[in-house]
Parts: structure tokens; sequence; C-alpha cells
């Protein structure tokens, strides 16, 4: 399932739209976001890991969703996200983190425990380097508005 989230960053064009590199794969982010998933599915609410350098999205969703539909659920922000007034802005980091420009690598794990639902999974992407940066500039730089319009994103 992992390794089809993933390749499901890569298949739903979200980056070439935007204008920005795929992301690769990194087997150590990937473990350190299951050792989180595992621990966030224990307590059965999110909690961030917030460490130096990297970018996360932390996620229930239900466990019989296609992996793409995660990457697209993440990516729907983008109906919000105000292009002519980069920065920081609520409801969208999900979003942001998934199609930040100097983001090159990401790790993605999965679990299922004590959660709200019991057919609820977690789902736990690090990034590196980390986006969602608020220096000034760093989003108007790594927030591309998308190059065209793709019709099967947008429906």
């Amino acid at each position: 399932m992992l390794a089809t989230i993933c390749q499901g960053l890569k298949e739903c064009d979200f980056y070439q739209l935007h204008g920005v590199p795929d992301l690769r794969w990194n087997d150590q982010l990937a473990a350190q976001a299951q050792a989180w998933a595992e621990k966030v599915a224990r307590q059965a609410y999110v909690t961030y890991k917030e460490m130096s350098g990297l970018g996360e999205n932390i996620t229930f969703f239900p466990r019989d969703l296609d992996p793409d539909s995660i990457v697209e659920h993440w990516y729907e922000e983008h109906e919000k996200y105000e292009y002519d007034t980069p920065g920081w802005q609520c409801g969208t980091n999900y979003f942001t983190q998934v199609i930040w420009k100097e983001t090159e690598e990401v790790g993605i794990g999965r679990a299922s425990g004590k959660l709200a639902s019991p057919g609820d999974q977690v789902i736990v992407a690090f990034y590196r380097p980390a986006g969602n940066n608020n220096r000034a500039g760093q989003f108007a730089g790594n927030v591309l508005k998308p190059l065209r319009r793709d019709e099967t994103i947008t429906e």
C-alpha cells in the first residue's frame, strides 16, 4: 500500500501540473514515518513529530480508501489556496507540502490500531526538505500556480 501511495504521488500529475520536480522515495523517511504512524495509531489522536528539516502530513483515513484517493484528498486543498496572497493559509497545509517545489524526498507510513473508528488507519508522510516554510518569499517561490487546468483533478 505504501509504495502505491508513493506511486500515486508520482502519477497524479500534481508536480507536473505545478511545474515542480517529482519526489523521490526515501527508505529512511519511510521507516521514521512508519514508526510515527504506529505511535499515532496507538494513542488515537494526531500529534506531529516536528523534526527539524522534515515536513509532515498526518491524516486518519478509512482503511479501505484507495491510495490515490489519499493523495487526491491532500491535493484538494488547492481549491482554497490564494496564489495571489502566498503564505500560510488555513486549511491548505497538506496541499502546500505535497507540491512544495524545494521538497525532494518522501517516506510514508501506515498503521491502524486504537483509532476513532475501527475501520480507520493513520497515514504519515515525511518530506525532506520540509515545506510550509513561512520565511519571506518561501511560499511564493515554492507553491506555484498550476501551469494548466486538469479536469480530472479539479472535478
